[in-house]
This record gives structure tokens, sequence and C-alpha cells, in this order.
């Protein structure tokens, strides 16, 4: 009698959940993406609430970190390749290779941004750049969208120098897209032209002048971000397209003004860049974070890589004079992990590394050093030398956004 009971109360309660969408929205958002891949197959009801814009709009509610990164591989004569490298504290001999094959471009795909979980895409094509498609793909779902030529042109007689998205999936299921192109006025300016997918439809905003890399912008808390090698850094404000210069952070006076970008990405809603000097090692260097406001960058994390560059002589070049600081340690800021809910719970926030032949994470607070990969035996590193860069390394995160 009392198990009946009790299998009376155990189908009672799986009942409750099951039907209540309430309660099963709530134990659903908690779950990572493959697993609510996999569970769209329960049954009718299930495919319909998680692939829902209500259950979209629930799940984006919560801060969601890398869990891997996609690295690109060297070109080669076959369609762009790439490393899918978990961020799990496991090391992996054989990452997956992936290469983009949802929709049927010739030329193959090619990443150019990664934006809080959604791609954006372009053909691989060098050539007949005023015809080139781009792409808005979710890797978790395989959804993905051609743009649509701006203005229904079929040609464009400017050039592009910059292609931006703009996703914010706590504030709006809308995205929007920022063309960086020749002036239509002037020789020495240039035009954003935006589309939005809320409206699908293109607009031009501000002409800037030509003072900035307008190839790497970067997303972060409602603005793209383009860096400066000499000056003020740019923020566009992509909701009021307003424009605000941000200033560099200050160079000891010991520096030479002459400055390399080793990183400059965004992770959890925080902008984050490292420079070095020629004058100085490498070994030991600050990571900026920008302030709230916008208004310049302070220090959160100071590194030593002293223990990490003993323990991986590899990173010292052979061919290099110590004096020589600017790349003397061979190594690649591929992804600065912050917050809760990524893989690697305990040890956040971290570093991920390109050394000679692996790929590792680095701890902010306890300096340590964990394997993600180990390109060897197979490894085609030159010695002393890394074969990515930070712009090679594009974040996975899950999110079902339409």
């Amino acid at each position: 009698m009392g198990k009946l009971e009790f299998s009376n109360s155990y189908t009672e309660s799986t009942e409750l959940i099951g039907y209540n969408d309430d309660i099963l929205i709530n134990v659903l958002i908690r779950l990572p993406g493959k697993s609510l891949m996999r569970f769209r197959n329960v049954s009718k009801h299930w495919l319909s609430l998680i692939s829902s814009p209500y259950f979209s709009r629930c799940l984006n509610q919560i801060p969601i970190f890398p869990s891997a990164i996609f690295l690109r591989m060297q070109p080669s004569l076959n369609k762009l390749k790439y490393h899918f490298l978990s961020l799990d504290r496991n090391p992996v001999r054989e990452p997956s290779v992936r290469s983009f094959t949802f929709v049927d471009d010739p030329a193959g795909i090619r990443i150019l941004q990664s934006c809080n979980g959604l791609l954006l895409c372009c053909s691989n094509n060098r050539l007949g750049e005023y015809n080139r498609n781009y792409y808005i793909y979710n890797p978790t779902t395989h959804q993905y969208t051609t743009l649509p030529k701006p203005n229904n042109r079929t040609q464009s007689p400017n050039t592009i120098f910059g292609v931006i998205l703009a996703f914010d999936p706590l504030k709006s299921a809308h995205y929007k897209v920022i063309f960086v192109r020749s002036s239509e006025t002037s020789p020495h300016l240039y035009q954003l032209e935006i589309y939005s997918s809320e409206t699908h439809q293109w607009s031009f905003s501000s002409e800037i002048s030509k003072v900035n890399n307008f190839s790497q912008g970067v997303y972060c808390c409602g603005g793209i971000h383009w860096r400066n090698n000499s000056g003020p850094f740019l923020r566009f404000d992509v909701h009021k397209e307003r424009f605000q210069e941000i200033p560099m952070p200050k160079i000891p006076d010991d520096w030479d003004q002459q400055t390399k970008c080793r990183y400059f990405g965004e992770c959890g809603g925080r902008l984050h860049l490292i420079l070095t000097s020629c004058k100085h090692s490498t070994r030991q260097f600050d990571v900026y974070e920008m302030k709230n406001d916008f208004s310049g960058w302070f220090v959160k994390y100071r590194v030593d890589l002293n223990a990490l560059i003993s323990a991986n002589p590899k990173m010292t070049q052979s061919n290099c004079h110590a004096s020589d600081h600017w790349d003397y340690h061979a190594f690649t800021v591929l992804a600065i992990v912050v917050g809760e809910g990524s893989g690697q719970g305990s040890s956040l926030p971290f570093m991920v590394l390109h050394v000679p032949g692996k790929v590792i994470t680095y701890s902010f607070k306890d300096k340590t050093s964990t394997l993600l990969h180990d390109f060897a035996p197979d490894c085609t590193d030159i010695e002393g030398c890394t074969t990515f860069e930070y712009d090679d390394a594009y974040p996975y995160i899950t999110t079902l956004a339409i």
C-alpha cells in the first residue's frame, strides 16, 4: 500500500512539473544548451516551449559566459576550418574541427565576430567584395539568416573597412549590424550604415574621420568600441547613434610611447585591454578593464608569467636577444573569461593563452595554469613563434536566440 501511495505521489509530481510551464521553464533554463536541444524531442509541447521567443527571453535573463572558443586554423587550399576548444578543465588531445556549412558557399565561411552567442560570418572569397554575402549564424540552434544588400543594391561603390554585430539578449531579442564604409561626400571620412533585424531596414548614421582601426571593433554594454594605437579609443552608442572618445590607459613614464595591443575583447559585459611596451619584459603586465561610465580604464588584474615561462621553455624565443622585450616571450592571449557560470568553476576569472604547441588557462587568482589542449606531436609551430593571434579566437556562448 505504501509503495502504491509513493508511486501515485511521484506520478502526480511528475505531471505537475510536466504540464506547468512556469515550473518547467524555471528548470529548463538552468540546463546546458546541448541538453535543451535534446529535450526538444521529448514531446511536441516541449519542442514548442523551448523554441518559443518567450523561453528564449527567459533564458537570456541569466548571464551566460563562454564555454568554448572557435580557434581559426591557418589558411590552406581547403575551406577555412576552426578548432572547437572546450573550456572545461579536462584537456583534450583532439579538439573537434569544424568548417561552417550552414549555407553552400563555394569560398567557404569565415567568422568575423562572436557576440553573445551569435556569429557574424561572411564568404571567405576575397574577390568581389561588393557582392560578398554576410550571415548571422547561431551555432547552438544552427539557424542563420543572410543579410540583405544595403538599400537593395547588388553592388556598392563604397569600400568596406569594418563590419560589426551588436547584440545584447539581456536588452533585446533584436540585433544591429554596422558597416563602416568610405564616405560618398569626402575621401577623408568614413560613414556608418546600419542594418536592424527589427525593421529589416538599412539606415545611414554619422560620418567619422579616418583615425581608428575600424576592422576590429568590440561590442560591449550597448556600444561598439574601436581601439586607437596612438590616441583615444572611440565608442559608438548603438541606440543613440552617438560617438564618445575614451582616453587610453595612463602609460608609465618609462614606457616607449609605441605600445603593442596584446588583447582587446569583452566578456560578461566587461571590456578588457592588454598593452605591453617594447622596453619592458612581457613576463609581467596588467589587464585593464573599462570603467562603468566609459570614462577610462583601471587595472583589474596583474599578471606574472615567470612560473609559466619556467615550465614552458619554448616560450622563450631562441632567435631573439633578451633585450628585445617586444616578442621575446612567445604567447598570445586568446580570451579573458570572467564571472560565474563558466566551465572553469572555482578557477574564474582566467585567461586563455596560446603558447608554442599548447592552449592553456591562466588563473588570475592563484597564478596557476591548466592545460586545455596539446597540439603535439602534429604541432606546426615554428620555434619561438605562436601561430594564433587574439583575433583568431571567437568565444562560443550557448543561446537559443532566433
